[in-house]
């Protein structure tokens, strides 16, 4: 119970941080998820496979509620949603079938792998925090934002921060994409990839046998129920605090978790050395 209880407070965190900013929360869950995974016996060798597919599916429902408030608000990009939402399922499904979901994904490249892309998101993040851009969409080229989902996708199926990581900072920082927009695009994209992603993990089989009355695939019930459940309730909170607060300061909290989780992440990988 007391792990569940502080799953369950992870949620809502990374519930609220997903409406703030539009990443969905897996900065978040893959901080805590591995704690979790280690804790019930999941076999070492997969914990980056388990830590994915939980993050994904947790991430699925806490984008999902702040959608639903997005597209009450209006404030819901269809169109573009649509076309980089389809590429990055093609991209996130190819990966967990041939690269992540096999002997050659380690927890080392995957903790590499987290380093580097918070680093990036950490930099283009601050760089682009005090500037204001008004590119309108319809400016924007269907093969461009392609390259957006294929980009999202991958990250995606690699990380379990569920693309947003690296969709926000494309659209805004590159394709100068206003940051509230391309967060709002950027939860719509996520929702559909984590779908998709969360269908194969369930239907996936684990290479070593893990005996646990309530695992499914790759999720892990009582792990991925206390971060959705905690996700319900931060989601809407980040949506409204979103709403209200200058777009550089969104972009300077997101900042301060990247900072935290990252060196978290620092720490783990020198264990391995």
């Amino acid at each position: 119970m007391e792990s569940f209880f502080y799953l369950f407070v992870a949620g809502i965190l990374g519930g609220f941080i997903s409406g703030l900013v539009g990443i969905g929360g897996g900065v978040v869950y893959v901080f805590v998820i591995p704690l979790a995974l280690k804790y019930i016996g999941v076999p070492l060798v997969e914990i980056p496979q388990y830590t994915i597919a939980n993050s994904i599916f947790a991430i699925f429902f806490s984008s999902l509620v702040s959608n639903l408030l997005h597209i009450r608000a209006h404030n819901f990009y269809f169109k573009e949603v649509l076309i980089i939402g389809l590429m990055g399922i093609v991209f996130s499904l190819a990966l967990l079938r041939f690269f992540v979901n096999t002997p050659y994904y380690s927890i080392y490249i995957f903790n590499i792998i987290l380093i580097v892309l918070m680093i990036y998101m950490l930099i283009s993040t601050l760089v682009s925090a005090k500037k204001v851009y008004l590119t309108p969409l319809e400016a924007l080229k269907r093969w461009k934002l392609a390259g957006v989902g294929a980009a999202g996708g991958a990250i995606s199926a690699l990380s379990g921060l569920g693309g947003g990581v690296v969709i926000i900072p494309l659209l805004n920082s590159m394709m100068r994409v206003d940051i509230k927009k391309a967060s709002s695009i950027s939860l719509g994209v996520i929702t559909i990839i984590s779908f998709f992603m969360t269908l194969f993990n369930l239907f996936a089989e684990p290479r070593v046998i893990f005996r646990y009355d309530y695992a499914i695939g790759y999720i892990v019930a009582p792990v991925s129920i206390a971060l959705v459940l905690g996700g319900f309730i931060g989601s809407p909170l980040g949506v409204r605090v979103s709403e209200r607060i200058p777009s550089s300061n969104i972009s300077y909290i997101y900042a301060i978790f990247l900072s935290i989780v990252i060196t978290k992440k620092v720490y783990e990988l020198i264990q391995f050395i």
